[in-house]
């Protein structure tokens, strides 16, 4: 009976410890666990992005109070973890998203991620810059993904303006359980919702309005924007 007892134990533990094998292999081989991740899975390391801002901001289009000097930046891109939030339309501005539509402050914008949300070296987040672009050209940034480092989001202030500023927030590069090869997206302009005014040069105090979508004056020629005023290529690179 001794010996009955003792065979059917060790069989039990060998169960549990080919189980345990069997689960860490299936983890080993970087495929999504049985619960999955919020964005389905990602089955690789890492990966890196290029993003290549155009613009087409002209005095053709936008003929009302055009600004001499108009420029885009300073450019950010950031690879972020889905719980990171950088803006969104419809919310209130952080005070670090403020502090960059008002005057372009980028260390000010870290900054405030850092205190919020970790430092960069914890993997929930990382920022690169590109400088400034012209109303009609184009600059490329990179920015790497990792399991924990899922989401991008740009930016590109407009100068001179109040807080408006092109953006793409929180873009998911995991399509299933497969990263996404590439994607086009057209910007348009977005109130920040710090600073009231509906001219480039303008100041007429602060607001605490949600961040929105924007096609008021001076935009346009009269009417809503149709063609967008700057564009962002997301495209994998290895």
């Amino acid at each position: 009976m001794y010996t009955s007892i003792m065979n059917k134990l060790f069989k039990l533990s060998y169960l549990v410890i080919l189980s345990f094998f069997i689960s860490c292999g299936s983890d080993d081989d970087g495929g999504p666990d049985g619960g999955g991740t919020p964005d389905g899975g990602l089955p690789e390391a890492s990966a890196t992005y290029s993003l290549d801002f155009t613009t087409n901001f002209t005095q053709a289009n936008n003929p009302q109070d055009y600004p001499a000097n108009a420029s885009f930046g300073t450019i950010i891109a950031i690879a972020h973890a889905p719980e990171v939030s950088v803006y969104s339309l419809g919310q209130i501005a952080s005070d670090g998203m403020a502090l960059y539509a008002q005057s372009g402050d980028v260390d000010g914008l870290a900054a405030f991620i850092s205190t919020s949300l970790g430092e960069e070296g914890d993997g929930l987040f990382s920022i690169t810059t590109a400088g400034m672009v012209g109303p009609e050209s184009s600059a490329s940034t990179s920015v790497s993904v990792t399991p924990t480092r899922t989401r991008i989001t740009f930016l590109a202030r407009l100068n001179p303006s109040p807080d408006w500023f092109l953006g793409v927030s929180s873009f998911n590069i995991v399509d299933g359980e497969t990263l996404i090869d590439l994607e086009e997206i057209e910007l348009r302009p977005i109130d920040a919702g710090v600073v009231l005014g509906d001219t480039y040069e303008a100041n007429d105090g602060s607001e605490n309005a949600a961040v929105s979508l924007y096609d008021g004056a001076p935009f346009g020629n009269g009417d809503p924007l149709s063609e967008p005023i700057g564009n962002l290529v997301i495209e994998r690179t290895n």
